[in-house]
């Protein structure tokens, strides 16, 4: 129950990294793939939920700010909305796959009152995708990753971080390079 809290909250801090250590824990057998896989997926989802709050309860306030009122007027509010209400859909669940995407998106979904069904749905959707793709991509490839690693940090923990987060830079390269082929609106 510790490590299936643990994953759970570590979502809140980095959802990545927190899959990526679900996979390896996969993959030493010190665990179940479907536990964790829910464990993670289930955190994802609260704090995507909580971005939304936040959006909601303080997105008004925020256009107060002199440097985002310049960005965003509020006459153009009602127009995002409309925006964000005929594409939720993509949005969402693409932002999963996009670096530095979500953290935006999911406030201004709050912000512009995005109903919290349409919005829970398809981010479930997006972690449901992303997240067991992300812990058995790990649990598969964490051998080669600590096999090339271990010669130089050693057999222990050590091995493990740094596959942790030579998983983690590989899956960032990647989402990059997806973002970059995507066409621009």
């Amino acid at each position: 129950m510790a490590v299936w809290l643990s994953l759970f909250f570590g979502t809140f801090v980095s959802e990545d990294l927190t899959c990526i250590t679900a996979g390896l824990l996969v993959q030493r057998g010190d665990v179940g793939v479907a536990s964790v896989t829910t464990a993670c997926a289930l955190g994802i989802c609260a704090s995507d939920l909580a971005l939304w709050s936040v959006g909601r309860l303080f997105g008004r306030a925020v256009l107060a700010w002199p440097r985002l009122a310049k960005r965003l007027q509020e006459s153009r509010v009602p127009e995002l909305q409309a925006w964000l209400e005929r594409h939720a859909a993509g949005a969402i669940v693409g932002s999963r796959f996009l670096p530095g995407t979500r953290l935006p998106l999911y406030l201004i979904a709050g912000f512009t009152r995005l109903p919290v069904m349409v919005f829970a749905v398809w981010a479930l959707v997006g972690a449901v995708l992303w997240t067991p793709t992300l812990v058995l991509l790990t649990a598969s490839l964490g051998d080669a990753f600590i096999a090339r690693l271990a010669p130089i940090v050693g057999a222990g923990w050590l091995s493990r971080l740094a596959a942790a987060a030579s998983i983690l830079a590989v899956v960032s390269v990647w989402r990059r390079a997806l973002a970059l082929r995507l066409p621009q609106p």
